[in-house]
């Protein structure tokens, strides 16, 4: 079976913030002192807190990839900003790198294209998005060709489901995010997970009104978005095994390997760290020095392909994996569903409610959920369409 043609389409879909705020996806308050005109960059804002751009919109690009037999897969890149990047790399490179090629060898196509690149220097960012995309629609064309789930042919049950925490608390107050997390209690949610979006000591009184709220019924996390300083994190990290939460999250600057492996071993509460990463070659020196605890794969970032060499990397090592799983569409959330439902080293998966509930809008078979557990859909392939109909309109 051959590839026939690649096509990205980035997609921005516009979205409440006030809604949105505290969630994955969109973890922090953003400043509203960006200048007020009609420039591209309008709709980008700075987090309040820290140096990082969040959209206003859901932001991603979706490839679809057809072929000479007739079956077609759809792939989804994580772009929570400059789709549009993504989408060049692959309309303008990577369809080119590929076509006429085997569409049932993704093993091969994602070591060619990141071979094309590699020797220029281009070993991360837009151009692993770009083949993530790729990756995750060859491996839809290959479940669909064996008319299996993904997860089957990755060698796991096609009937399974997985555990799962709310990934952020809605509110602009303790008392507004106290409430939102009682309605994913009386669902069923064993788990949040708490950004670190203001002071440590605004997280630690959020902490304790979980606590006094729900007692030890539920567990907690928290993502420290990059934000700590080395003796900040392991001080921060006491004050959460106090409270006996589960992990510390993405505590440092992610290029500080050496912080990270002296974090790990002081701190009094497993560390956390991946989705920034996208390649067994990125993590490699992280597991050498021990610089963590929990393995957060992003699929959307890695593919599929190299998404399984880093679960087969945490293992070795002994790392747990709680896949990241933040803003996007379905094809995402799917795919790391069949992956998650592969890793005999499987922590938890990242669930945000308000995130699933657009993705399904644009799916013909909406994905199950819920607060406590998510459904690897059990369809051949990914087990999800697209509703390119709904979708058009958001196409840029």
């Amino acid at each position: 079976m051959k590839i026939t043609s690649v096509t990205a389409y980035p997609v921005k879909i516009p979205r409440d913030l006030s809604n949105a705020t505290g969630t994955a996806g969109t973890p922090a308050r953003l400043l509203r002192d960006n200048p007020p005109d009609a420039s591209a960059l309008s709709h980008y804002l700075w987090a309040e807190n820290y140096r990082t751009l969040y959209s206003t919109n859901i932001e991603t690009t979706l490839v679809k990839i057809e072929t000479d037999k007739g079956i077609t897969g759809w792939g989804e890149s994580q772009s929570p900003v400059a789709p549009e990047i993504t989408a060049t790399v692959i309309n303008s490179l990577l369809a080119s790198v590929i076509t006429d090629d085997d569409a049932l060898a993704p093993e091969q196509a994602w070591s060619k294209m990141y071979a094309a690149m590699r020797v220029r220097g281009h070993t991360g960012s837009f151009l692993l998005d770009a083949i993530a995309g790729i990756d995750i629609a060859l491996w839809d064309i290959c479940g669909k060709a064996y008319a299996q789930p993904v997860c089957r042919l990755l060698g796991a049950s096609s009937d399974t489901t997985l555990p799962c925490y709310v990934s952020g608390l809605s509110g602009s107050n303790v008392t507004e995010k106290l409430a939102y997390a009682r309605t994913h209690v009386e669902a069923g949610a064993k788990a949040f997970k708490l950004f670190l979006d203001g002071t440590e000591a605004e997280c630690l009184r959020l902490i304790d009104g979980l606590r006094e709220a729900f007692e030890m019924t539920v567990d907690l996390y928290v993502d420290a978005l990059w934000r700590l300083t080395p003796k900040l994190a392991v001080s921060f990290a006491r004050e959460l095994a106090r409270r006996k939460v589960g992990w510390l999250e993405a505590p440092l600057m992610p290029e500080d390997v050496a912080g990270h492996a002296r974090l790990t071993a002081h701190a009094e509460v497993p560390i956390a760290i991946g989705e920034s990463y996208r390649t067994r070659f990125e993590m490699l020196p992280f597991f050498e020095q021990r610089a963590l605890d929990i393995l957060q794969p992003d699929i959307g970032r890695s593919g599929i392909t190299e998404g399984r060499k880093l679960a087969a990397l945490a293992d070795t090592f002994h790392v747990k994996l709680a896949p990241h799983i933040s803003i996007g569409l379905g094809v995402q959330i799917a795919a790391a569903l069949h992956f998650g439902a592969v890793c005999d080293n499987l922590m938890v998966m990242e669930c945000n409610p308000k995130v699933y509930e657009v993705a399904n809008k644009f799916l013909m078979n909406p994905i199950e959920y819920g607060s406590a557990a998510l459904v690897v859909p059990e369809a051949p392939g990914l087990g999800i369409e697209i509703n390119e109909a709904k979708l058009e309109q958001f196409s840029v």
